[in-house]
């Protein structure tokens, strides 16, 4: 009796293969969609870096009526960043403000852009995303943010 008792306790070489597989196909599912959901929660710290310098562009319009072009005239604004040029305190991310395309602009109309290019030096950047280094863009005449080096991030990162 003691001698069946013992060989029926644990498990199979078998049982435990099948765990292994399982774990390694819920983690090949998984392990993508974590990377994809980070990115995107790191492309939201850029994403109030241009909301942010967007409204104050608007209010330096408004008193000077031209907009800031440079990474300089930021220190005119009527906002504070945490850092100094090129991050203002994003850890993800550098800016570059810029004087604009005027495309989708009406003649003579004010333009400027923001370019905020991610830091490779951060790792974690996934591979969908290039692995290293994109950007992103505002036009302030076309009103939205495009991923110009990054085909497919304009869907994922939808306003």
């Amino acid at each position: 009796m003691d001698r069946t008792k013992r060989n029926q306790q644990g498990f199979t070489l078998i049982e435990l293969l099948v765990v292994v597989l399982i774990i390694g196909i819920l983690a090949s599912i998984a392990i993508p969609q974590y990377f994809k959901v980070v990115e995107r929660a790191r492309v939201s710290e850029a994403q109030a870096f241009i909301s942010q310098v967007k409204q104050a562009q608007e209010r330096y319009l408004t008193r000077n009526g031209v907009y800031i072009n440079a990474n300089s005239g930021l220190a005119n604004m009527d906002v504070t960043f945490s850092g100094a040029d090129p991050n203002y305190g994003m850890k993800f991310f550098s800016a570059a403000i810029g004087a604009g395309s005027a495309t989708g602009c009406n003649a003579g109309d004010p333009t400027f852009n923001i370019v905020l290019t991610r830091n490779a030096t951060n790792a974690g950047i996934a591979a969908r995303y290039g692995g290293g280094a994109y950007a992103m863009v505002y036009e302030r005449c076309q009103g939205k943010i495009v991923f110009p080096s990054c085909a497919n991030c304009d869907i994922d990162f939808a306003q």
